[in-house]
């Protein structure tokens, strides 16, 4: 394996950096764009969210407060009536009955569940989105990291001309003919010749 010398390795560490910082842009800026975009941008602001995440709350609360009151709540407290009256609970079955008012708590029981449930969720993407939102910026911070560190390197390709983007140096030969009497003419490049890489 043939050594190589700190010019020719830098110039490879310095054409990896710039393989590799393109390869990151490329990645890092469709993924900033997209985080930043909350996963309920269009349907609900956060305070939106914060005011649902309380309502919910406060009527899961509330749920718990009215069937614990319901047996004293017209028309619910009807079936605590019908219940007692031997008569009546005869007329419509004591099973039936009991069944009836189980039904009415159930159901009462699972609307307070479900609306404990919404509220969570509501809590949960409020804090993704907080999440989602400080993590784009981060990452549109690392990505203009990137592009300054790109405008650099691109600078210093122009500024040497390193042949990186298709450049090609004037070679010792061309500067500096070996001998006057040699039969080759001698080329001379103008600056009008040599390409800029920024206009590909």
């Amino acid at each position: 394996m043939a050594l190589t010398t700190l010019k020719d390795d830098l110039l490879a560490e310095f054409r990896e950096e710039r393989v590799m910082i393109n390869e990151q842009i490329g990645l890092l800026d469709p993924l900033a764009t997209a985080l930043r975009k909350p996963a309920a941008q269009r349907m609900l602001s956060s305070g939106t969210l914060i005011l649902s995440e309380y309502i919910c709350y406060i009527v899961s609360i509330g749920g718990i407060a009215f069937v614990a009151l319901m047996h004293k709540i017209y028309p619910f407290s009807q079936l605590n009536t019908i219940l007692y009256n031997t008569t009546q609970r005869n007329l419509m079955g004591a099973t039936n009955l009991l069944y009836l008012i189980l039904g009415v708590y159930a159901v009462a029981a699972i609307c307070i569940v479900l609306t404990f449930i919404l509220g969570r969720v509501a809590r949960e993407m409020r804090l993704k989105n907080e999440i989602l939102y400080h993590a784009g910026k981060d990452i549109k911070t690392i990505v203009g990291q990137h592009l300054e560190r790109k405008a650099a390197l691109d600078t210093i390709e122009q500024r040497h001309m390193l042949g990186l983007s298709g450049i090609n140096q004037t070679t010792e030969k061309q500067k500096f003919p070996v001998a006057a009497s040699s039969p080759e003419p001698v080329t001379h490049m103008s600056l009008n010749e040599i390409r800029n890489p920024g206009f590909g």
